[in-house]
């Protein structure tokens, strides 16, 4: 599965795969050196992660990186943090890294939260990672993505022969070099005098020869060059998949009430709105939302947190009055699900606390907003959704953020 998304993805884009497990066939066989250096070389003895990849033969931006010379995967590997530098600096080059990792490691959960997902093959859930972004599901290989083992190795027996070959020529050429090395200098001193002849031969004639004619001059007529055909249209991103909520015995008493009070194009419009009435908007959220089937991201502003639809209708009615919205604006929805960032324990002076948690996130630039619970403490949310599949969008801002944030039903009120 990981060959097959790196042959299409190299296409237009420069793709590594990394062995997470320990000398998987179908990666080593790609590589055409006797003991290449790989992940276990880099992490445990410090070699550079630019002398491990290596390219596949008979493509262009794919490269393998494997297991290395210690083919046992440590967990330590897996909890190390260097993922996360790694996997950012793929993505500022808009390039692709995909990690072969067992399913069952304890670590595989600290590995995902690093990266923007996991594709999982075969399984239907993830028990060592059930917070995790999965971005698609792929119950069983397809005809497109079989790859053909046995003819890699064939390739990789050629091409080590026809190198074979070249450094048995190169040695031969050498040989006789070495062995004719006075007579180039030679050719070259004679072809000098050659030329220095010639040159000033030219220059006299020049100099007595009569004047010529100028050449008549030549009007060339432009040729017209049809304009570039513009590339086929892309297809439709993927519809990205999110763990479901963790905490299903909350959904019949979710604060799933709100009220939606905008829908902007740039989530600096959204923003703007908020910070302008945000003295009059409780629990105020900023989802981006897609809303089309070619996933074009929105940005929706709701207000309020409420177990009853009356609630909410009661501050529709209240923003309009106020001028908050106009007459015809504004409707109640229904947005049961968040995102936890963060929890503030009941203490004395809880008010302050929980204010204090809310700027440290706004302060980065996160919109969140904060609900008080039954026991007295307040849960730190991200967002108002719907649907599960539209938090995707926020959860990998908030993990780009270095936040590990969790799908849940929200419950609380607004302080």
């Amino acid at each position: 599965m990981a060959l097959g998304i790196a042959r299409s993805e190299s296409t237009h884009r420069r793709v590594v795969v990394g062995d997470l497990v320990g000398d998987i066939p179908a990666l080593r066989s790609l590589v055409l050196e006797e003991d290449p250096h790989g992940i276990t070389d880099s992490f445990l003895y410090g070699v550079s992660f630019n002398k491990i990849g290596y390219p596949v033969e008979g493509t262009a931006n794919f490269y393998v990186m494997p297991s290395g010379g210690d083919p046992l995967i440590h967990e330590e590997i897996l909890h190390s943090t260097r993922w996360t530098k790694l996997a950012g600096g793929f993505r500022d080059e808009g390039a692709l890294l995909l990690l072969v990792a067992p399913r069952d490691s304890q670590a595989l959960a600290e590995l995902i939260d690093q990266v923007d997902g996991v594709v999982l093959v075969k399984d239907s859930e993830l028990p060592a990672a059930p917070s995790a972004l999965i971005l698609a599901r792929v119950s069983s290989p397809t005809p497109t993505l079989k790859i053909p083992l046995h003819q890699m190795s064939a390739r990789a027996a050629s091409w080590r022969a026809r190198a074979a070959a070249r450094a048995a020529e190169w040695r031969a050429r050498a040989a006789t070099w070495r062995q004719h090395r006075w007579f180039y200098p030679v050719v070259g001193a004679v072809a000098l005098l050659l030329v220095a002849s010639v040159g000033a031969a030219l220059l006299l004639t020049r100099q007595r020869g009569p004047a010529r004619a100028l050449a008549p001059v030549v009007t060339v007529q432009p040729v017209r060059v049809p304009p570039p055909t513009p590339p086929p249209p892309r297809p439709p991103p993927e519809t990205l998949q999110v763990a479901p909520a963790t905490n299903l015995n909350d959904s019949a008493s979710a604060a799933a009430f709100t009220v939606e009070l905008l829908v902007a194009n740039t989530a600096k419009g959204a923003n703007l709105f908020v910070s302008k009435n945000g003295a009059a908007l409780p629990a105020a959220a900023v989802s981006p939302v897609p809303i089309d089937p070619e996933r074009t991201v929105w940005y929706k502003v709701t207000a309020g947190a409420y177990t009853s639809k009356y609630q909410a209708d009661s501050l529709l009615f209240a923003l309009r009055k106020s001028g908050v919205l106009r007459e015809d604006a504004g409707s109640v929805t229904a947005t049961p699900l968040a995102l936890v960032v963060d929890s503030v324990p009941n203490q004395g002076g809880i008010g302050d606390a929980v204010r204090a948690a809310v700027e440290k996130y706004t302060n980065l630039g996160l919109p969140v907003y904060a609900l008080m619970q039954d026991d007295g403490g307040a849960m730190i949310y991200s967002g108002a959704f719907a649907k599960t599949d539209q938090s995707a969008g926020l959860v990998r801002t908030l993990r780009g953020a270095g936040l590990k944030p969790v799908l849940v039903y929200r419950t609380g009120r607004a302080p």
